[in-house]
């Protein structure tokens, strides 16, 4: 059969459906139900929740984060006194952006601007005086109370009125003082002089904090120390034994210290040491009678008692060196170290009468 008699077959018209003509590959038949002009239908409002998979992801606020339970630290004094000091330094910092606030004013500001600023500085500097003057007329009271304290430990007394003295004495300036003033139109002198003079004080108060807490959790050790100076105790003794090339003795503290002296009687008896003492040694709890005559080191062990006055030339009280050096740091830093050696170190009271002075100097212009 001749292919030209052939009829031709029609898909378009069997299939009903247009295409649509693409400029680069075959035709695409269009969606179904799509308009006519080509457009994207809008998707109607009121649809159901469920045509869109992610209207729950994105129409829904997401759960708020779950709330954090809070946790109750129990600090000690220490840790705390600590964190107040760390406190403390941290006013420098104040210190230090006051320093280049002043110093970039000075620098950007106009000329009215710097008058005006004149102005304030020199009204700070007139306050500041007379702030650091008060703080150094108690820092002299401070000292003269801390040489009353001293006098009185020499004279082995418990210092009670003075110690009650020092809880009400603190040095009034820290770097708080200075943060807030305009200091960066001082002179490099008197900025530094401030920055020390606060450093000073705060040394200063610390150091007083902690000459009270020492002498009042001393008071039972000195007081016995000292009472040993009225009525002299033994307290320590010597062993004596066989040794690797003769007698030696060995210190031993003793159990129940005993008086050297006394002129009471004792049951219709004059006062005498006890005639012998027991000791702990190895966790065993042994007798030793008093050396009286013979070989000390031949026999059984013997204790001799030590004269109370060279006890503290040997054996110091631990309670009174550790409270005489806090004081003695104290008053260098109140009243400076005049070393004829060459060690000199100025204190805060002349720090801060100098300071004074050249504060002062400014708040008249």
């Amino acid at each position: 059969m001749n292919d030209q008699k052939k009829p031709k077959i029609d898909l378009k018209a069997r299939l009903g459906k247009k295409t649509v003509s693409s400029p680069s590959g075959p035709s695409i038949p269009p969606p179904v139900g799509g308009s006519r002009t080509g457009g994207i239908p809008a998707p109607p409002f009121g649809a159901p929740k469920s045509s869109d998979p992610y209207s729950s992801m994105m129409g829904s606020a997401p759960p708020p984060p779950p709330k954090q339970q809070a946790i109750k630290v129990e600090m000690s004094e220490e840790v705390i006194h600590e964190q107040n000091k760390q406190k403390k330094k941290g006013y420098v910092l104040a210190i230090v952006t006051a320093l280049i606030g002043g110093v970039v004013g000075f620098m950007v500001g106009g000329s009215n601007e710097t008058s005006n600023q004149q102005k304030v500085a020199a009204r700070d500097a007139g306050d500041l005086a007379k702030e650091v003057n008060t703080a150094t007329d108690t820092a002299e009271q401070l000292a003269d109370v801390v040489k009353a304290v001293k006098d009185k430990l020499s004279s082995g007394k418990y210092p009670d009125e003075e110690s009650k003295k020092l809880a009400g004495l603190r040095i009034p300036f820290e770097g708080a003082n200075i943060g807030l003033r305009v200091i960066g139109r001082f002179n490099k002198e008197v900025n530094h002089g401030l920055v020390n003079f606060s450093s000073m004080a705060e040394k200063a108060n610390d150091l007083t904090e902690d000459v009270q807490r020492m002498l009042a959790g001393s008071k039972k050790a000195l007081d016995d120390a000292f009472s040993v100076k009225e009525k002299p105790k033994v307290v320590w003794s010597a062993i004596v034994s066989g040794g690797p090339s003769g007698p030696w003795a060995t210190m031993i503290a003793v159990p129940e210290p005993f008086l050297a002296k006394s002129e009471e009687k004792v049951a219709g008896k004059d006062y005498a040491w006890p005639d012998s003492m027991k000791i702990k040694s190895g966790g065993r709890e042994s007798t030793v009678k008093r050396y009286t005559k013979g070989d000390p080191g031949g026999g059984d062990p013997q204790f001799i008692p030590v004269d109370p006055s060279s006890q503290n030339s040997v054996c110091p009280n631990i309670a009174l060196a550790r409270v005489s050096r806090a004081i003695q740091d104290l008053e260098d830093s109140l009243r400076g170290v005049k070393d004829p050696g060459g060690h000199e170190e100025t204190g805060l009271i002349e720090t801060g009468r100098g300071l004074t002075e050249k504060l002062k100097g400014i708040g008249s212009h």
